[in-house]
């Protein structure tokens, strides 16, 4: 994205754009979306959307960044209440009807980039607090990174799998679910000897 400026009239600019965007992501898929349809309906000129985005892949990372945000705010909390995996907060952080968009994007194949960032900010957030678990016991068997990047990629397939199903079960129940069936391995390795 080019440079954010912060004046008034950008960040209107920049509301207005993301604004458009997501309502055009939840009504048609990505690769049809025109920078003039964001144009029509933002109701802003060609030459003002080319001064804050280049183009619209630069209005789709944008906003990926800002739900990524978002989410590491979310995922913060988790660690903040000492739980190793964030579970809860990310099935609640798609479920809410204002992540529409949000669950659009996780659809489409523009989606790819987001779910690789996902992937990148969950690690971050399971690691330190596995590495917290390991210091009240022994080194487990299997390197924690390792570890993370298993519990994130089983966390983010089964909420891919929940999105495309139309969200069937609340997202406690999904957590439930994430919990019985990814745990019980990670802490039997804790408890090996």
């Amino acid at each position: 994205m080019k440079q954010q400026k912060t004046d008034r009239r950008s960040q209107r600019t920049y509301r207005l754009v993301n604004s458009a965007f997501a309502e055009l992501v939840v009504e048609k898929p990505y690769d049809e979306i025109l920078v003039q349809d964001i144009l029509d309906r933002a109701n802003i000129g060609r030459t003002t959307f080319y001064a804050h985005y280049f183009d619209k892949e630069d209005v789709l990372n944008s906003i990926i960044e800002q739900e990524l945000e978002r989410l590491t705010r979310q995922l913060a909390h988790a660690v903040a209440r000492q739980r190793v995996l964030p579970s809860l907060e990310l099935f609640e952080h798609v479920y809410h009807s204002e992540n529409q968009p949000f669950r659009a994007l996780m659809r489409s194949r523009a989606g790819e980039f987001l779910w690789e960032a996902l992937q990148a900010a969950l690690c971050q957030a399971i690691e330190p607090a596995l590495s917290t678990l390991c210091a009240e016991k022994r080194s487990p068997p299997i390197p924690l990174p390792v570890v993370s990047q298993y519990l994130a990629g089983a966390l983010l397939t089964l909420l891919k799998w929940w999105v495309v199903a139309d969200m069937p079960y609340p997202p406690e129940q999904m957590e439930s679910i994430f919990q019985q069936l990814a745990l019980p391995g990670v802490w039997a390795m804790f408890k090996e000897k």
